[in-house]
């Protein structure tokens, strides 16, 4: 492997981990701002997790959950992806659209968010 091999794999670990840390951190200003009182967790291979106390506010939920992926893939879809280091953040950030999917944290976040959403409103109509 020579230098300037090993020197663009580190480039690229270090773009992912910056646009993880960027996921992250827009999970945890939305907690803030819904005064949930987040925190940073280090799950599996030392990847940065939010998490936050769940007050049952269904659409808050929907919104912290949604935020980072929702901002991220639009930023992706923004960004020129002319070459180099830009094409990769161009893909991290697109590839955020696999969060909205309920196989991942937030997609369940944000699946479940909906669906309670969706029972109290029809419960609220059968009691109307």
């Amino acid at each position: 492997m020579t230098a300037e091999t090993l020197l663009l794999l580190i480039s690229y670990v270090l773009l992912i981990g910056l646009v993880v840390t960027i996921h992250e951190s827009i999970h945890w200003c939305f907690a803030l701002l819904f005064r949930r009182q987040p925190r940073v967790t280090f799950d599996r291979f030392l990847t940065p997790t939010v998490r936050y106390h769940n007050t049952h506010v269904d659409w808050q939920n929907l919104i912290i959950s949604g935020s980072a992926p929702l901002l991220l893939f639009s930023f992706g879809i923004w960004v020129e992806g002319d070459g180099g280091a830009w094409v990769v953040v161009k893909i991290l950030c697109l590839v955020n659209v696999f969060n909205f999917f309920p196989v991942t944290t937030d997609g369940q976040m944000i699946f479940l968010s909906l669906v309670k959403m969706i029972q109290k409103q029809k419960w609220i109509k059968q009691r109307s």
